[in-house]
């Protein structure tokens, strides 16, 4: 009996290629990345980057690099062929972009594919064509020193992934993002940028990365950020607090020279700005991050976008402590907290319950109040939870080891110590090791209080927890009868935030910037979707500077953007003209933050629907142009709010999900006091 034959096979190199491209070349920007990072690790020092048709049709890099032979020019469109590395301790210790030996082979798979090279010391240079992953054409060929690379018809053979590209003037976009990513990152080389035969930017080289950071974002006002910690060095240059947007799009990272993408360390730069900052907003700026080789790992994305710290908690930290300083000096900012999740914590605290009044400080976290508000002691930390940021988390107390100190009962600890169970030796603590020196930074810990040996009494039961109103079933019941919001009596507003309101069944409390974003958004929506967004003309046209990524959606989106209120157009390649608001908005929004936080939302698309991109748009301009945290409110306005929640379709929070009123019923207010 014959055996079946096996169904496993090896792929032909032709179909290997396509399957690597797919990983590699995902747009033309991909191809520009790959051969611009061949050129830089080539020692060049001029870069120029022909586009044509976004990219599609044509890209050409061409370096003055330090060239191949013809016998590394064969080689190189080889798989897994490269100069860069040798060993697997090379791996470890990567300093050059590249690394893989999959990027030439991968592009000539899917385009026709001519590399024309030499070496400064040559007389002739040679010329490696291939056509769709074809068998390498090597000949001789004129040609300056360097390397010029020409990459045409970028998916011929494989329609199904041309279908999936966008319009000429996104890829256009996505390759200016990337050329000025390699400008950012290496401020010693020059770089041009060429569409369909017009030079559209060129940076010449520069002696600094603040240089160069001024040149790429030249209409912000940057902030030089500079420190050590450990091995670690941070230089970061960062816009001021009101120029944040929706969105870390224009908040570039680079770890030794590499760009990156990751949301933590964003966070971490959003944390240092402290409450100046809504959240969801950050800077524009770049941070660049130097590290020795072997505490990063570049080798865990296809395209080397992301990379994996040995520590990654202590280079959070630790950027966090180098930026906030700077930044708190140059822009008048409040002194920066000990932990970067201060700001957090803080703001999660406040959605929780009111905030304390600013005379009252909190009492200590050990404190026993008996029978005020029902409050006992502090609970217990939960040992599974983790430890917060910047804190090591202490290790659980085996429950058989015998314990290691006694309490005298006299009020006092002994000294803290480790005893041997069997011997009784005493053997003094050690600090952990610190080579990002946070522990400078760290308040030392309080010395221990006495404890009260008086026993404590009995804790009260805390009453129950008002509810956010309201319930499910509350919601439609509130929704569906008339006049619930402007039957409430408006009593007063507290802290410039909230309306105490009291209603037939309990005490109100709204949230008056969220209640107010509700209305607006709601206006907004329905006025869009009837295209009857009223707009108000400017005096004089507002100019705003957009990135490259910004004017294709510009140009793409027009129309939604147009239906938004918002009239504007593109003058110039990087400068957009607004000549109308929305007229709801003109009051409390500026033009130029409506823009950018529209286009933020949009630049997005790609993650959701196109109208739920437009629905957060809607949001964002709705928060911008309604009460906020702070701004006075007579009666009069009040009860105009109230009326105006009873038209709009609501659903007991705001377009971002916060909560916009909180009921307490007088039944529970009446325990509280203990009436009841």
């Amino acid at each position: 009996m014959t055996e079946p034959p096996g169904r496993v096979h090896v792929l032909p190199d032709d179909l290997a290629n396509q399957i690597a491209a797919g990983e590699v070349v995902e747009r033309p920007a991909s191809v520009v990345k790959e051969l611009v990072e061949n050129a830089l690790d080539a020692r060049a020092r001029r870069i120029r980057v022909d586009i044509e048709g976004g990219g599609v049709v044509l890209v050409r890099v061409t370096d003055d690099g330090s060239g191949m032979d013809r016998k590394d020019a064969t080689l190189a469109v080889l798989r897994h062929a490269t100069s860069k590395i040798g060993s697997i301790d090379d791996l470890r210790r990567i300093q050059s972009f590249g690394f893989r030996g999959e990027a030439l082979p991968s592009i000539a798979s899917v385009s026709r594919f001519a590399m024309r090279t030499r070496k400064h010391e040559d007389d002739e240079g040679t010329l490696v064509r291939i056509d769709g992953g074809s068998p390498a054409d090597v000949g001789p060929c004129g040609v300056a020193a360097g390397t010029s690379i020409e990459v045409r018809d970028l998916f011929f053979n494989v329609p199904a992934r041309r279908k999936f590209l966008r319009a000429v003037s996104t890829e256009s976009a996505h390759v200016t993002e990337v050329v000025e990513s390699a400008a950012l990152c290496r401020p010693d080389v020059t770089l041009v940028l060429a569409r369909d035969g017009r030079v559209a930017r060129e940076w010449l080289r520069t002696q600094s990365r603040e240089e160069r950071a001024r040149d790429v974002f030249d209409d912000e006002p940057l902030a030089p950020c500079r420190g050590e910690r450990g091995p670690m060095t941070v230089e970061a240059f960062l816009s001021r607090p009101e120029r944040a947007r929706a969105g870390a799009t224009r908040l570039l990272f680079f770890v030794n020279g590499r760009p990156v993408k990751d949301r933590t360390l964003a966070r971490m730069v959003a944390n240092a700005y402290g409450s100046v900052l809504e959240p969801g907003r950050y800077p524009v700026g770049v941070v660049h991050l130097d590290l020795p080789p072997d505490l990063v790992d570049v080798n865990v994305h296809p395209q080397k976008a992301e990379v994996r710290f040995a520590d990654g908690r202590a280079i959070q930290d630790a950027l966090y402590k180098i930026i906030a300083a700077p930044l708190a000096r140059a822009f008048g900012l409040p002194a920066p907290g000990a932990s970067p999740w201060a700001h957090y914590h803080k703001n999660r605290a406040e959605e929780r319950s009111l905030p304390p009044e600013p005379s009252t400080p909190p009492p200590p976290a050990t404190a026993y109040l008996p029978g005020l508000f029902g409050k006992g002691p502090a609970p217990a930390a939960d040992a599974s939870a983790p430890a917060p940021f910047g804190q090591r988390k202490q290790k659980p107390i085996d429950e058989a080891t015998p314990p290691l100190t006694t309490w005298n009962g006299s009020g006092e600890l002994p000294p803290l110590e480790h005893r041997n169970a069997h011997s009784g030796q005493t053997i003094p603590s050690e600090p952990e090791p610190d080579p990002w020196g946070l522990a400078a930074d760290t308040p030392p810990p309080a010395p221990p209080q006495p404890i009260p040996t008086t026993p404590a009494p009995p804790p009260i039961a805390a009453p129950p927890r008002p509810m956010p109103y309201p319930t499910a079933e509350e919601r439609t019941q509130t929704a569906e009868r008339p006049g619930a919001f402007s039957g409430l009596s408006f009593v007063a507003q507290v802290r410039r935030t909230f309306l105490v309101c009291e209603g037939q069944d309990g005490l109100f409390v709204l949230d008056q910037h969220a209640a107010a974003e509700r209305v607006t958004f709601e206006r907004l929506r329905r006025a869009y979707e009837t295209r009857a967004v009223a707009s108000q003309r400017l005096l004089i046209p507002e100019m705003v500077t957009v990135t490259a990524e910004e004017a294709a959606i510009i140009e793409e989106a027009q129309d939604a953007i147009s239906r938004t209120g918002l009239d504007v157009s593109m003058r110039g390649m990087r400068d957009a003209a607004i000549t109308a608001v929305p007229q709801i908005l003109a009051a409390r929004a500026t033009p130029a933050d409506l823009l950018r936080d529209l286009l933020a939302e949009l630049s997005r698309v790609g993650e959701r629907a196109f109208s739920g991109a437009i629905d957060l748009a809607l949001a964002t301009m709705a928060c911008h142009g309604s009460i906020r945290a702070g701004d006075a409110v007579s009666k009069e306005e009040a009860e105009a709010l109230f009326r105006a929640l009873d038209e709009v379709d609501f659903a007991g929070h705001c377009p971002h999900g916060r909560p916009v009123v909180m009921r307490i019923r007088w039944s529970e207010l009446e325990q509280k006091v203990g009436r009841r």
